[in-house]
């Protein structure tokens, strides 16, 4: 290992158009060649105490180059940034073709990178540039897929309006070498920082004044009035993982926006993967984080534990083992699947997803027709049901249930993670759906979803569901949530507007989780129309998203009876069963 390290800062690479990109360069200080790690970033390449979970001081004392690269037209690089990935496919071949060319470097380059810096490693895969050997997603979607849209069709508002304003500081900073003055737009732009209520409840969305500025109007546009649903992790939407031919190591968080992607990545991958090294060469290790921030042993309102904490988690040196395997050949041990299971505060590893031993047990929704509120008649059980009443709450659009936890994005103003859902569960348009009691401590692990029969009084709407731990106390906190936008129910792709008063059967995806209900503990299923600002708000018109001054009330109806038996289907180790 490397006594001392060399650190050079803004260090041009010129792009196959003549653009000029600059990147930080951590490495060992010495004559030898080693392999490198690339991380290419939107966000300022100066944000690197511990740089997108790997920390570049730690990487290269370890024998690796570290090359931090801000993005075209992103701080130090020159150029016009493009947030829809149009250049992020030659750029990142030719930087990686660079650096492979450098006398520090043996010609093995990986790359890493969290959220939107993982999504470029996806497209740089794609371009089949000689010298990449490994892929580092840190807190990734699908493919290069875009973090706004939920699968079910729904833009999360407040991450889209929050990376508008983080893109849009930057924008200002580049107009104002220009000698224009752009401190209206500073001024507005902070205000969403400061206060993203200004933004989320504005009506209609599109005509926001905080981002009606050169350059910033289009970012908000692009990330979510023109976001299309066929960007969404959706089953329709199957990124062509054969073209990617070299190992990944993905990691994410139970309460990461990009949970659901990870795991379609990482299964994908070992499914189709473009070479058999691809295939046996995907890791994944998943804790109890949400996105963005440094990994801690607290998250919402709750001690997740002391084997959760950045000190401690085995993220970072699975992270260092990876690359020591795919990039200098030494066999270090790696599992496949490294997860944490919440409650039980223990790491598991495993072989495949779901872990081996799961069983699926079907937990059906009942009750007779008052399953409003935690004190209502709801509950959830093994036994279909047969005569049974429906459930029904109005939903209006302005007055949404509020996001209380969850996968969020902190930086957003939202707290992510597990929160008391007392609040939530005291309103008339929030049913829940509670079992008995654990009689053994009973571990959910695997994906979640929930098949859901429902009737609107609108032409389209949205369901959202929520999986939540009761504790013995009341105390209710949240472990997955879903949502589905009515007209996507059965394709993203070819949306189509529901029939008022028609039953229709509803898939809502919740993700994957792994969790520990305790002995006397109670399992229970929340249902709603609205998650906000968390997710948008639908406004019941069928209108395009940015475009209501107004929304409509809608009147939900649920059903759970012998035609229509709606229904979660929960993957664990059932003791008592």
């Amino acid at each position: 290992m490397p006594g001392a390290i060399r650190i050079e800062r803004d260090v041009p690479m010129e792009m196959r158009d003549g653009i000029v990109l600059r990147a930080d360069i951590y490495r060992p200080d010495d004559r030898e060649r080693h392999p490198a790690i690339l991380i290419r970033t939107p966000y300022s390449k100066l944000l690197l105490k511990r740089y997108d979970y790997l920390s570049v001081v730690d990487a290269a004392f370890a024998g690796y180059a570290v090359v931090v690269q801000d993005l075209r037209g992103r701080f130090a690089s020159e150029g016009k940034f493009s947030p829809g990935y149009a250049s992020e496919g030659p750029d990142g071949y030719d930087s990686i073709e660079w650096i492979a060319a450098q006398r520090f470097c043996d010609g093995n380059v990986g790359m890493s990178g969290a959220s939107y810096a993982a999504h470029v490693q996806w497209v740089a895969a794609r371009e089949k540039p000689p010298h990449l050997k490994a892929l580092g997603l840190w807190i990734g979607g699908a493919g290069p897929g875009r973090e706004e849209m939920q699968r079910g069709g729904v833009v999360r508002l407040i991450m889209a309006q929050w990376w508008t304003a983080m893109m849009g500081l930057n924008v200002a900073d580049r107009l104002e070498k220009e000698g224009k003055d752009v401190s209206p737009m500073r001024r507005m732009l902070q205000k969403v920082l400061d206060n993203p209520e200004e933004i989320y409840t504005f009506l209609p969305l599109k005509d926001v004044p905080h981002f009606q500025f050169e350059g910033v109007k289009e970012i908000w546009k692009a990330r979510t009035l023109n976001v299309s649903p066929a960007l969404a992790a959706d089953e329709e939407i199957d990124w062509p993982y054969p073209q990617i031919e070299i190992p990944a190591f993905h990691v994410g968080g139970w309460y990461d926006i990009f949970n659901d992607g990870m795991f379609k990545n990482f299964l994908s991958m070992k499914e189709k993967g473009g070479s058999l090294l691809a295939r046996e060469g995907q890791h994944l290790v998943v804790g109890p984080w949400a996105h963005i921030g440094q990994l801690q042993a607290f998250l919402g309102a709750q001690y997740t534990g002391f084997w959760a904490s950045g000190d401690t988690a085995l993220a970072g040196e699975d992270h260092i083992a990876f690359y020591d395997k795919y990039l200098k050949g030494i066999e270090r041990p790696l599992p496949v699947i490294r997860y944490y299971v919440m409650g039980r505060n223990q790491w598991q590893m495993a072989d495949s997803w779901p872990p081996p031993g799961i069983q699926w047990v079907r937990f059906f929704l009942h009750s007779k027709g008052q399953a409003n509120t935690a004190g209502g008649d709801g509950w959830l059980d093994r036994k279909g049901p047969l005569a049974e009443s429906p459930d029904q709450f109005l939903y209006d659009p302005h007055f949404p249930v509020p996001t209380m936890g969850g996968r969020n994005v902190p930086q957003s103003g939202l707290v992510a993670g597990p929160i008391d859902q007392y609040h939530i569960e005291k309103r008339r348009d929030v049913l829940c759906y509670t079992s008995g009691e654990m009689t053994e401590d009973t571990e959910i692990t695997g994906p979640l979803e929930l098949r859901l029969f429902a009737a609107t009084s609108a032409k389209d709407t949205d369901f959202v569901a929520k999986l939540v731990d009761v504790f013995p106390d009341g105390q209710a906190y949240n472990i997955a949530e879903g949502v589905i936008r009515a007209r996507y129910r059965r394709s993203v792709l070819q949306p189509e507007f529901v029939k008022p008063g028609e039953v229709n059967e509803y898939v809502i995806n919740l993700g994957n989780t792994s969790t520990l209900f305790r002995r006397g503990h109670r399992i229970r299923l929340d249902i709603t129309s609205s998650n906000f600002p968390g997710y948008d708000r639908n406004m019941n018109t069928g209108n395009a998203l940015g475009e209501d001054a107004e929304g409509i009330s809608a009147k939900q109806t649920i059903l759970h009876q012998s035609e229509y038996p709606s229904y979660v289907d929960l993957p664990g180790f059932f003791p008592a069963l």
